[in-house]
């Protein structure tokens, strides 16, 4: 088959979970068929382009920043808007015409979205439309809008999450195929989008770069790894650190909170406690996930399933999660993790991993097994072959209507 892919972030070198889901998948129909990816790039992510140009066929559209006061200017003035803010900062001109201009002198199996804010743009007639949920967007701003501390923050979120509820279900209807990330999400889709042919293809890793490794582990030494420029990771950080650090250190006054991940731009100041480390992006997670005692997803706000999870399990790492953190996933507490969703149980799960080595090399065995079994990226590539050959074989007229839901407000370019 030819396969477009059209992504707002590019994918190479994976720096996120939303960029490895889509470089993995990426590859796994590269594999299989011919596929092309359009994409979004930031300047610096020019070395990117070539090193992926080599796996497969990509086209990238430039963009420029947005100064944070222009960013909340937009937010504000969305709120008269029927559409979802995140949709129309996605949407450009110049991103619209490579659409176009691909359509118009190849012709595509298939074209991927990913993520259901690029159904803003406009899309051929005969186009067989396959849509991969990442996350359900609608759940995350419901999320947010109930843990949001700032009131113009609360009443953003809470406006975007009912414009993305409609346009969400409306495109589940259009669409010729949907992915979501586990089965939980499955009813969703399926009591809005009954007909909309589906599958779980599940966030995975790679089982040969993530693998237990011989590091000495260091006593007392909790790691969370998440961008902090993502929202929902900014939450989990300061709960981890206001609210469950404090509690450990009570009890062990030498532990080592080890907070790893893109942090520029971001005010780091709530950050700074006794025995929290601060570390930024790194070229390689594993360096310390290996020596990690435990590691730590203290997650509340989010949807879809998370790659920490998996990438931790995949290196034999015993963990302490929310049940929010570990949603999705076939993970059972006491066997494959512990989870606690308050702070005092949190605390008390994690002291519980630094006094017993026996049940940290119990839970890292199990958690192993659990992601060779179920969540390897070839096997997440078979299922998403499979959804393929369903949508292709169907008509190719199946009521797909290229133009927007709602005539877009013009939208600044990015």
């Amino acid at each position: 088959m030819k396969i477009l892919i059209i992504s707002a972030q590019f994918p190479y070198p994976p720096r996120s979970g939303f960029a490895t889901r889509v470089y993995q998948l990426s590859r796994q129909l590269a594999k299989r068929h011919e596929v092309t990816l359009l994409s979004y790039v930031w300047p610096h992510e020019r070395e990117g382009v070539a090193a992926l140009s080599n796996e497969l066929t990509v086209r990238t559209i430039e963009r420029a920043g947005m100064s944070p006061r222009a960013k909340r200017a937009a937010q504000a003035g969305s709120l008269f808007s029927s559409q979802p803010y995140y949709c129309r900062y996605v949407h450009s001109r110049r991103m619209q015409e490579e659409i176009a201009r691909l359509c118009r002198g190849e012709t595509f199996d298939a074209i991927q979205l990913e993520s259901s804010l690029l159904c803003i743009f406009s899309l051929p007639r005969d186009a067989r439309i396959v849509l991969d949920e990442h996350n359900v967007e609608y759940e995350v701003f419901r999320r947010m809008c109930e843990t949001e501390r700032s009131l113009p923050r609360r009443a953003f979120n809470r406006v975007e999450h009912a414009r993305f509820r409609r346009f969400e279900h409306r495109w589940w209807r259009r669409v010729d195929g949907c992915i979501v990330t586990s089965e939980r999400e499955v009813s969703a889709v399926r009591e809005h989008a009954p007909q909309t042919p589906l599958a779980v293809v599940p966030n995975a890793v790679d089982l040969d770069y993530f693998r237990p490794g011989p590091a000495e582990v260091e006593p007392f030494t909790v790691v969370f790894n998440g961008i902090l420029t993502y929202r929902p990771n900014v939450d989990a950080a300061l709960y981890m650190v206001e609210e469950v650090w404090p509690r450990v250190l009570r009890h062990c006054p030498h532990a080592r909170l080890v907070l790893v991940g893109r942090n520029e731009g971001v005010d780091l100041r709530p950050l700074r406690r006794p025995g929290v480390v601060l570390i930024g992006e790194v070229p390689d997670i594993r360096d310390y996930l290996r020596p990690a005692c435990a590691v730590a997803v203290p997650v509340h706000i989010g949807g879809g399933t998370r790659l920490k999870v998996v990438e931790a399990f995949a290196m034999g790492k015993a963990m302490v999660s929310t049940s929010l953190g570990c949603e999705g996933l076939e993970a059972v507490d006491g066997e494959h993790l512990l989870i606690a969703d308050d702070a005092d149980g949190f605390a008390a799960r994690l002291l519980e991993l630094f006094s017993d080595p026996a049940l940290r090399a119990q839970l890292g065995r199990a958690g192993r097994s659990l992601v060779e079994r179920e969540y390897s990226w070839n096997l997440a590539g078979e299922r998403l072959d499979a959804l393929y050959r369903r949508v292709v074989a169907r008509d190719a007229g199946s009521g797909f209507e290229p133009q927007l839901l709602m005539s877009p407000a013009p939208a600044p370019e990015h």
